[in-house]
């Protein structure tokens, strides 16, 4: 190893260290002004505006006092504007008449917490509501296909990835929007591009019927029905060698489904979901194809279905894993294989996990194990892959994750 390696080693070692070592700005024990409660700005002995909230127990007047300014100068950030300013000398009144003034913490808005230092910081993240970019490692093996046969090559996979997720929660319709835009996948040792334009997905917990059925049998009967029931579409998703072929391209150009909510929490961040639906495409057996123009391959149109399960472990959004089951039967409108179609299944379970932020941009590790088995339509052959994956996703723009009761009835 040269000497330069040496130098880098060495200043990569004691960076990591001080990281460690490093005393976090931390105020644990120390009261806090509540954020849901006026905040008065005074001027204290010393000239300095302070932050107060004042509670009467008894006889005794009790005020949590905080500086209005950080330990680096300038305003706290992420605080209420004070309910009153008030004049000089309302501090000293409050002393005189015996209040009891105990050193605080700031007031932090939902989702954030406050350093001694005055600083906010994000303690939780929605991570439905973020731009991402990630990287990882993806070995993948095969059984009954001509690539990836050495371990040497399964191993030596690597991925890049990045994309949009847009989440809206409607507490007037009690519902949840959410989209993903531009996502996309390349994975090297073997080029695998996989991407998707634009999905949407609506689900709701609707408490007035969407309908009313009456029965007849016997004496009329009215029944109000407010089945959990969503929708929702995609847009070009395309799969550049799908899982277990190396030479294939499908491209689905649109897709349409309905689902099922049986169990979903409160705010829908969390659910059990089953969709059923309708895709049209085009299926390259050569991708080569492609650069002779759009008008090449073989057009399909098919049933698919999903199951999935998306949980949040906690409140703070902290980790979150998915579970997702696809099936898929495109049957073929033209060529050889008119009239005929293929089965498809892929399995999915991820985890992923936030460990650090920088400036409230989380940095989280994530794992995903993953099976498919495929049939190609034109030799029947059926091909199966597996693959794990193992990385790091930096997000940006993640809000907190804050939980906010719906109402009871969404309006009319």
């Amino acid at each position: 190893m040269n000497k330069r390696a040496l130098t880098l080693l060495s200043a990569s070692g004691t960076a990591l260290v001080c990281a460690l070592v490093a005393i976090p700005a931390r105020a644990d024990g120390v009261p806090q002004l509540a954020w849901d409660k006026p905040v008065r700005c005074l001027t204290d002995n010393n000239g300095k505006v302070v932050r107060v909230q004042c509670e009467t127990k008894g006889d005794q007047t009790e005020c949590l006092v905080t500086p209005n300014e950080s330990k680096y100068g300038g305003e706290i950030d992420r605080a209420k504007p004070c309910d009153t300013v008030e004049p000089e000398g309302a501090y000293e009144r409050l002393a005189k008449d015996g209040t009891k003034f105990t050193p605080a913490l700031a007031e932090a808005p939902p989702g954030y917490a406050r350093a001694a230092t005055g600083k906010a910081y994000q303690v939780k993240f929605d991570l439905l509501n973020r731009v991402y970019l990630g990287a990882s490692w993806v070995p993948t093996f095969q059984l009954n296909a001509e690539t990836l046969k050495s371990p040497a090559d399964a191993f030596a996979r690597g991925q890049a990835e990045m994309g949009i997720h847009i989440s809206v929660l409607s507490h007037k319709g009690r519902s949840r929007h959410d989209i993903r835009i531009l996502e996309g996948t390349a994975t090297f040792a073997d080029l695998e591009l996989r991407g998707l334009l634009f999905a949407y997905d609506y689900q709701h917990v609707h408490r007035r019927p969407a309908f009313y059925l009456t029965s007849f049998f016997g004496q009329p009967r009215l029944y109000e029905v407010a089945p959990p029931l969503g929708w929702g579409f995609r847009v070009l998703r395309v799969a550049d060698r799908p899982p277990a072929f190396k030479n294939t391209l499908d491209m689905e150009f649109a897709e349409a489904h309905l689902a099922w909510n049986p169990w979903q929490s409160e705010d829908m961040y969390n659910h059990v979901r089953i969709q059923a639906g309708l895709d049209i495409g085009k299926f390259w057996q050569d991708r080569q194809e492609l650069s002779k123009g759009i008008g090449t391959g073989t057009w399909y149109a098919g049933f698919n279905a999903d199951a999935s399960v998306r949980l949040a472990l906690g409140d703070s959004g902290l980790h979150y894993t998915l579970i997702e089951f696809n099936y898929s039967r495109p049957n073929y409108l033209e060529g050889p294989k008119a009239g005929e179609g293929a089965n498809n299944f892929t399995l999915k379970a991820s985890y992923e996990g936030i460990f650090v932020a920088i400036n409230d941009q989380p940095l989280s590790f994530r794992v995903t194990a993953e099976g498919a088995s495929r049939e190609d339509p034109f030799t029947g052959q059926r091909n199966m892959e597996v693959r794990a994956m193992a990385g790091l996703r930096f997000s940006f723009w993640a809000p907190p994750k804050v939980f906010e009761p719906l109402p009871e009835f969404e309006d009319p």
